[in-house]
């Protein structure tokens, strides 16, 4: 194949490569920027709705794991959507950009940030952690922000796609 031939495959992947990426964060008719609360969203709206519920960041675990005071007890709590490298995995090794991953989510929920939880159709996985969308305050969806600054790819486990 001639490098024009190559060029004209590696254009064409990376059209491919961007219309996936728009089209997984198409939800129902709506761009992601078009929802309340998420990356983008013209204006941010507090979260509100059956199934959400408050809690406050106890701790974070890694780029997409933390822990929260739920009704007085600690739960952990796994970020719907999004997998980031590993950095804490005792069988694993520290992934690259794993522990920036969790210092950033750190810096968007640092111990004491109130949050509100939302949920899917799994409420819990295999390892009994929480299955969640978080949200700030201003109603800002944590799981997209980590997404966007490039510490997670963008996953659907099972049923849940809400978020």
């Amino acid at each position: 194949m001639t490098r024009t031939g190559i060029r004209h495959v590696l254009v064409l992947c990376a059209l491919l490569l961007a219309a996936l990426v728009v089209v997984s964060f198409v939800r129902g008719g709506q761009l992601v920027s078009d929802i309340p609360g998420s990356v983008g969203a013209g204006t941010s709206a507090s979260p509100s709705g059956d199934g959400r519920v408050a809690a406050s960041v106890e701790r974070v675990v890694d780029g997409d794991t933390i822990v929260v005071v739920l009704d007085g007890t600690s739960q952990r709590v796994r970020l719907l959507n999004i997998d980031t490298p590993e950095s804490v995995d005792p069988d694993r090794e520290v992934e690259c950009l794993g522990p920036e991953a969790a210092d950033y989510l750190e810096g968007l929920l640092p111990a004491g940030s109130e949050v509100t939880l939302a949920f899917d159709v799994e409420r819990r996985d295999r390892y009994d952690r929480l299955l969640a969308a978080v949200f700030t305050p201003d109603g800002t969806l944590v799981n997209a922000q980590v997404a966007a600054a490039g510490f997670a790819d963008v996953v659907v486990f099972g049923a849940n796609d809400r978020f």
